[in-house]
Parts: C-alpha cells; sequence; structure tokens
C-alpha cells in the first residue's frame, strides 16, 4: 500500500481500545552529534548502536513498521535482531515513507530505493519512491501526513504495533515531550483516531 495515496479519513470508525501503538525513536546518529552533518541519511553512532541493543520490550509486537532511512533500520536490526531472515521471524516488518523525518535539513534526506534495498536485501521498499523526491516540508504536509498514518494505523487487524521513527515527525504523530533517542512510549487510540499515552 502506498500511504502517500491513502486519504486522510480512511479509518473514522471506532478502534478497539485494546490495540496499542508503540512509538520508538531511533538510536543517536552521527547528524545528533556533529550539528549540520553535510550527508543525506546519516547512520547510527556506536553509542546510537548500543542504545538500539539496549532496547527492552515488555510486549511482543505484531507488527513493526520502520522508516525508510538509515538510522531507523539499523535501530530496528540492532533492536530486533531475530528479524532477519524475514520469513522465520516471528515479527513482520514493513518500510512505510510516511514515516520519514520532517523538516528539510540535508540529514533529514533520505537515499533512493536501489540503494537502500542494495544496502539491505532482505527488506521490502516497494513502498518507497524510486528517488526520494518527497514533497518539501510544511506544518500541513507534515500533519496530513501524520493523521494518514494514524488512520493507516486504526485498520491495521494488528493489535500491538511498534512504529520506529524520528523526533521531528513523531512530534506530529502524537503529543507531548519530545523524545529522546531509543525512548519508547505506548499509546492507545482516542477519538477521530488521535493517539492518547497509555498509562
Amino acid at each position: 500500500m502506498d500511504l502517500d495515496a491513502v486519504p486522510a479519513s480512511t479509518a473514522e470508525k471506532s478502534t478497539p481500545i485494546s490495540k496499542k501503538i508503540h512509538i520508538l525513536r531511533h538510536g543517536q546518529a552521527i547528524h545528533n552529534v556533529q550539528r549540520g552533518y553535510p550527508l543525506r541519511d546519516p547512520p547510527l553512532t556506536d553509542q546510537g548502536i548500543a542504545e538500539a541493543r539496549a532496547v527492552s520490550l515488555a510486549f511482543q509486537p505484531d507488527l513493526i513498521i520502520c522508516s525508510p532511512m538509515v538510522r531507523t533500520i539499523q535501530t530496528a536490526l540492532a533492536a530486533f535482531p531475530d528479524l532477519l531472515p524475514l520469513h522465520q521471524s516471528k515479527t513482520t516488518l514493513e518500510i512505510w515513507p510516511d514515516l520519514r523525518e520532517a523538516h528539510d535539513a540535508i540529514c533529514n534526506k533520505g537515499v533512493a530505493r536501489t540503494q537502500l534495498a542494495a544496502a539491505y536485501p532482505e527488506l521490502d521498499f516497494s513502498r518507497c519512491r524510486e528517488d526520494w523526491d518527497y514533497e518539501a516540508h510544511s506544518d500541513e504536509v507534515a500533519i496530513q501526513r501524520a493523521k494518514r498514518v494514524r488512520a493507516v494505523l486504526a485498520e491495521r487487524p494488528e493489535q500491538s504495533i511498534l512504529l520506529i521513527s524520528h523526533r521531528g515527525f513523531i512530534d506530529y504523530l502524537v503529543s507531548g515531550p519530545r523524545f529522546s533517542n531509543c525512548e519508547l512510549r505506548s499509546y492507545i487510540f482516542g477519538p477521530e483516531n488521535t493517539l492518547v499515552r497509555a498509562t
């Protein structure tokens, strides 16, 4: 499914309260410590890899959905080493371009689909565009993207879904304090597909 083509109003019906959406920010990446990092799609630092490996879940996700950026993919594979090979994993991993970072700094731009597929041949990047030619950032674009993500999540049959994304985009997806690197929070659906912090 191309999330960019999904109307934001797809899922307006009520969602079972048992469904939980867990959100994990990626581990520390190079641009988090080298401000003004001049290259696209920076990878995790050694500390970021260690942070991801230290992630401990009190639940088993039915589905993991990851941004198509190196730092989030590295976080997923370090935090969940049993994900590969995918055909033997208990958990499904999907790559959603709508979870990409917001804002237009060069470090928030990803790479072409062929480059990602060459680096991670076991992952499915078919939802991604051939080139990283997504629209320029604006609050309205990010708000609509977040709304679209929540609508599709509300319709998914899985009851425990883990998203791996970026601080900037997460700010549009949920309200609350900004996420630290590799911070995990859990949410349930509220009215009109809002995500409410689970207690």
